[in-house]
């Protein structure tokens, strides 16, 4: 389980604790101090001993949570999109909405970030439909350390399984601006390379924990990615038209799998860039251009 705080972003809830205390701030753990003003009474010491007995025992049924060794107050913010939604369904095949099974595997990446101590924000926890330059919107207001929407492939070979993933290095020319504002680079055609390098790292994690093909990362233009400020990428999670997949996709222990490497990519990448959120990003001499944007679909074969 879990609980919304400050606008859609999610931390762990401990039910049994949340029984006697309505809200907790994990921020404030850290300013924890237990101490006795007297020692007169052997009552107040043993009261202040069963309470951090208890304490001790809730936390203790909290299960496997670990937090990286980052300061709670700067936790790096990702951001997950669960493609598609609402209106749009997105592919459909053998029964399954690409739209419903998408939402499935963020909610469950969404709780393997958690577990490691980031913060989390959704684009969407539930079925509605999101503009796709407003799902960019949220990541680069948000200044998330990464921003990754989670989609479904298809294909008209029924053979053809795998992961894959998608960024691009040549933003849309409004977010060219934003960035050279931003970082206060020159005039010129803005190249990003951010998206690139978390690409390659959410391919290799996924592709180890899943032993799925490894269909590589590739660069396309999709309105996701080229309008984000942040580093952002697009992962199709595998064929929703090939049938032995599609079945593992269906098993929560394959889902398990599949989203711990996304995390591990994730983890890897923000690590490697905490304290530098703009490096990888560059301007190159002659006027600015763009790419032709597109919307998630069916892998080219």
């Amino acid at each position: 389980m879990s609980i919304i705080v400050n606008d859609n972003k999610y931390f762990k809830n401990i039910e049994q604790f949340l029984k006697k205390a309505e809200s907790i701030s994990l921020r404030r753990w850290k300013k924890v101090r237990f101490g006795l003003r007297s020692l007169a009474s052997y009552t107040a010491l043993a009261t202040s001993l069963a309470s951090l007995a208890w304490l001790s025992n809730q936390l203790e049924a909290v299960p496997a949570v670990r937090l990286e060794p980052w300061d709670l107050d700067a936790a790096p913010l990702v951001v997950l999109d669960a493609g598609h939604g609402g209106h749009d369904g997105g592919a459909v095949a053998g029964g399954t909405i690409e739209k419903n099974l998408a939402l499935t595997l963020t909610l469950r990446l969404r709780d393997q970030l958690l577990s490691q101590g980031m913060r989390v924000k959704m684009t969407r926890d539930k079925d509605v439909f999101l503009p796709l330059e407003e799902r960019a919107s949220i990541a680069s207001q948000a200044e998330a350390a990464a921003f990754v929407s989670l989609h479904l492939n298809t294909s008209a070979s029924p053979d053809v399984s795998g992961i894959e993933t998608y960024y691009t290095k040549r933003k849309t020319l409004s977010a060219q601006r934003a960035m050279q504002a931003k970082w206060s680079l020159a005039t010129g055609s803005v190249q990003d390379e951010r998206g690139q390098w978390l690409a390659k790292s959410l391919q290799k994690h996924v592709c180890q924990a899943t032993q799925a093909v490894d269909r590589g990362i590739k660069e396309r233009s999709y309105a996701v990615v080229s309008q984000s400020l942040v580093p952002a990428v697009l992962i199709e999670c595998g064929f929703l038209t090939n049938a032995p997949e599609m079945e593992k996709l269906k098993k929560r222990t394959y889902q398990e799998q599949l989203t711990r490497g996304i995390a591990a990519g994730i983890t890897q990448f923000v690590k490697a860039h905490q304290g530098r959120p703009h490096y990888g990003i560059q301007a190159e001499a002659g006027p600015p251009t763009a790419p032709v944007e597109e919307a998630e679909s069916a892998s080219p074969q």
